[in-house]
C-alpha cells in the first residue's frame, strides 16, 4: 500500500469500504470471545462456589464431630 498514488479514487473508496466491514467484522468477534470468556468465567464461579460449600460443610461436620466428642469426655 506504498504506492496509493497510483489507485484510483474508486479503487481508494473499495479499500477503505473493505476495510471498514473487516473492522466491523473483528470487533464482532472480538465481543463474542470476550462473550464467551464471561460465560467461561461465570462457569469456573460457579464450580468454585459449590466447591467452598462443600468445604464449608465438611468443616461444619468435622466441628461437629469434635464438640460431639469432647462432650463424651
Amino acid at each position: 500500500m506504498s504506492n496509493l498514488q497510483v489507485l484510483t479514487t474508486e479503487r481508494l473508496n473499495k479499500l477503505i469500504d473493505e476495510t471498514q466491514t473487516t473492522l466491523v467484522e473483528l470487533k464482532a468477534e472480538v465481543a463474542r470471545r470476550e462473550h464467551l470468556k464471561q460465560e467461561h468465567e461465570i462457569n469456573d464461579l460457579d464450580h468454585h462456589m459449590m466447591s467452598a460449600e462443600l468445604n464449608l460443610t465438611g468443616i461444619k461436620n468435622f466441628i461437629s464431630y469434635l464438640l460431639e466428642q469432647s462432650r463424651k469426655k
